[in-house]
């Protein structure tokens, strides 16, 4: 009641004229979702904000009755997971990136489900994802699932932009903290070598192709474990890895120009048939790697027997982002044979590291000591 009464006091201290414009909005006002009482509600609050009658309920519709229709934020989470079920089910999505929506939206869904999506705003993401209590990491993925269910919203016009959208840096900067400026762990020439070596010299793990690729055209982990031979033009007169959208995070088709040194290392693998990195049928290339490992001194034991990893996650691709990058000075192009975006901010945000052009060089030089010019390519 005393919030209708000021209502009420409101409207009668306005001028004549406020009060015929009011009355000339009143049968737009009606419509909006909550009735009158709302509509004045926020007329006033506008016109606080300096907006005329007009405006104030062109803006109210525009939001208080989206184009879209009035979708719960838990309905708007249903329809973009039966959408991703869709597209898994047809081969166009990972499963990871689907259990990943999934697991995560349903989270958000529990919380805030049962509310309007285009009457939510930052606030509500924040107390959400304050109550997580998550790490730095998960409540950055947690975010962008969250942007990611507001943007569809968006595009089915259920409401007018995402209130993420408001979210400055200094309140990202509270949810997420500062991003790691540490550099990235790379390897040495000798370490590279080793690990090159290594491949060749136990050719039972079948692993020479992956680190080659790994080391020198910067293909992920992930992608190496798809990729096909017949991907591999290295016998062309412009050598290039294509990763297909099929193997591609994010479906990001590229071409990775396959330098010189790795074209020797590749001259050395025997069988090109099928998966580069797989066995058709058993999938093991994380025991395989880690045997790899092991025999060339990154994963070994102490003085008290305990084994002791000294092996950085991504240290092959982040070796060859920093080198190329210090080679050819270039960071979109670089950028462009990681597979990023149109930008070089995560080359710089989380793969380059400081190496001298000099370095680079020898880094790009390493080749094998003999390449057996009697191996046959099988096409």
């Amino acid at each position: 009641m005393a919030g209708h009464r000021k209502q009420g006091e409101d409207f009668f201290r306005a001028t004549d004229s406020e009060k015929r414009q009011f009355v000339e909005c009143l049968p737009r006002a009606r419509k909006l979702k909550g009735g009158l009482i709302k509509a004045v509600d926020v007329l006033l609050r506008l016109e606080n904000e300096g907006l005329n009658a007009d405006e104030a309920i062109d803006f109210a519709v525009k939001h208080l009755k989206p184009q879209g229709g009035l979708r719960t934020l838990g309905e708007v989470i249903r329809e973009l997971r039966e959408s991703k079920e869709l597209r898994y089910n047809r081969g166009d999505l990972r499963k990871s990136s689907y259990e990943d929506f999934r697991i995560r939206s349903s989270k958000l869904s529990k919380k805030l489900g049962d509310v309007f999506i285009n009457e939510l705003d930052k606030s509500h993401v924040k107390s959400w994802l304050a109550d997580l209590g998550g790490s730095p990491r998960t409540t950055k993925n947690y975010l962008a699932t969250a942007s990611e269910v507001f943007k569809h919203g968006n595009e089915s016009g259920y409401l007018v932009g995402s209130p993420l959208d408001k979210l400055t840096t200094a309140e990202r900067k509270e949810l997420i903290g500062v991003s790691d400026e540490s550099e990235p762990s790379i390897l040495t020439m000798d370490e590279a070598r080793r690990l090159l070596s290594g491949a060749s010299e136990h050719g039972e793990l079948d692993l020479l192709p992956a680190v080659t690729l790994g080391l020198f055209c910067g293909i992920r982990t992930e992608e190496l474990k798809r990729l096909d031979w017949r991907y591999i033009r290295d016998r062309d007169s412009h050598p290039i890895v294509t990763v297909s959208g099929a193997i591609a995070k994010k479906r990001r088709i590229r071409h990775v120009e396959i330098p010189a040194n790795a074209l020797m290392w590749l001259s050395l693998c025997r069988s090109r048939k099928g998966r580069v990195a797989c066995p058709e049928i058993n999938d093991d290339y994380q025991k395989r790697f880690t045997k790899l490992l092991k025999i060339t001194g990154f994963i070994k034991k102490d003085a008290n027997s305990k084994w002791g990893s000294t092996w950085a996650p991504n240290a092959m691709r982040h070796s060859f982002g920093s080198y190329h990058f210090a080679l050819h000075g270039n960071s979109l192009e670089t950028s462009r044979q990681l597979g990023h975006r149109a930008s070089d901010q995560v080359l710089f945000d989380h793969y380059r590291a400081l190496a001298t052009k000099e370095q680079a060089e020898l880094y790009f030089a390493i080749k094998p000591e003999k390449v057996e010019s009697k191996i046959v390519r099988i096409a």
